[in-house]
């Protein structure tokens, strides 16, 4: 089976997550692992802005994806795509995300591998602007297909969310190792089931190293701030993050000893996946799959940043509109 480990990398405020990120990096190299990093647009504009090519390089030892442009910066893209419809929807994608996607390029010189919805913010006219832009994967998928797993929807490969670890639990010894053993009991259900892939989100640098989210004192609910009067999360004690640090290694040691499993990033599993041949799924099982993916998009007005009165309506119903797109791969050609 195959396994991705994730991390989002998007702290816009404290520049001491530009050594965080670096110092993740480092841990998962030295542990021998690809990650997929999952860099903001504007944070990697930022590190290039600073000079941070130690932090550019780090992150370099990894994949690349696309965490949106600015994140939790409103507007986010569900509140900007909440009264689009589709051709409306990817044409105002485009001109939001491409400056982002522009931004991975001249930092890191190189395409990223797929688009990762940041927070739980996302419409389904963000894959046709990413195709449009070169981007030809999406991860944290909120769609779906009957069996679960890796598919495609509207011309992209969808890797489905998956679950993982706590970071808010890495400083907590008790929580940390009661979470490595219930990532380690799900892999290897997961595995047993003759699942082909499986997400393991790893965790945000930045929350990591601090007691809270970046976004969530600035961005709150809608709240507009200004750029100078954004404040930073406060950070954690040195002594909490040495030891967050040593069991976000053991939570890395731990996917890596699960047998049968094999670490690949996003940009391997495209590679990988690109020859295979997909096909529709039938009306009937787009009927099946409905309720589960408008259950993840209408929970997205959960997410803390998004505000409390948007109407998430006219983003399912152009994602059930999209449903005929979704298909599924031939993966079994290929022994695991």
């Amino acid at each position: 089976m195959y396994v991705t480990l994730f991390m989002d990398v998007e702290d816009l405020v404290a520049l001491e997550a530009d050594d965080i990120a670096k110092t993740c990096s480092d841990i998962l190299a030295e542990e021998g692992v690809q990650a997929t990093m999952c860099v903001v647009g504007e944070k990697a504009r930022l590190l290039k802005e600073r000079g941070r090519t130690d932090v550019i390089q780090a992150l370099k030892q990894h994949d690349i994806g696309f965490h949106s442009a600015t994140h939790s910066v409103h507007p986010t893209i569900s509140e900007y795509l909440a009264d689009k419809d589709w051709e409306e929807g990817v044409s105002e994608a485009i001109h939001r995300e491409k400056p982002g996607v522009q931004a991975i390029l001249d930092a890191f010189n190189l395409m990223p591998s797929c688009f990762a919805g940041p927070g739980n913010t996302w419409g389904a006219q963000i894959c046709g602007a990413m195709e449009h832009l070169g981007i030809h994967a999406f991860v944290y998928a909120h769609t779906r297909i009957p069996e679960g797993g890796i598919h495609r929807f509207n011309g992209l490969t969808a890797y489905p969310w998956g679950g993982g670890f706590n970071d808010g639990d890495y400083q907590d010894d008790a929580k940390a190792e009661a979470n490595r053993e219930s990532v380690k009991a799900n892999l290897a259900t997961q595995r047993d089931r003759g699942a082909f892939w499986q997400e393991v989100f790893l965790g945000h640098p930045t929350r990591i190293l601090h007691e809270a989210f970046w976004d969530l004192a600035n961005f709150e609910r809608g709240k507009v701030t200004p750029k100078e009067a954004w404040v930073p999360a406060p950070r954690k004690s040195e002594v909490d993050l040495q030891r967050a640090l040593k069991n976000f290694r053991a939570a890395i040691q731990t996917v890596k000893s699960v047998p049968g499993v094999e670490i690949r990033a996003i940009r391997d599993m495209n590679q990988l996946l690109a020859p295979l041949p997909h096909h529709n799924i039938t009306p009937h099982e787009q009927t099946q799959v409905w309720s589960e993916i408008q259950g993840n998009l209408l929970a997205m007005s959960g997410w803390p940043i998004v505000p409390q009165d948007l109407d998430l309506s006219k983003i399912a119903a152009v994602t059930k509109e999209r449903l005929f797109t979704l298909k599924r791969y031939d993966w079994r050609r290929l022994s695991v």
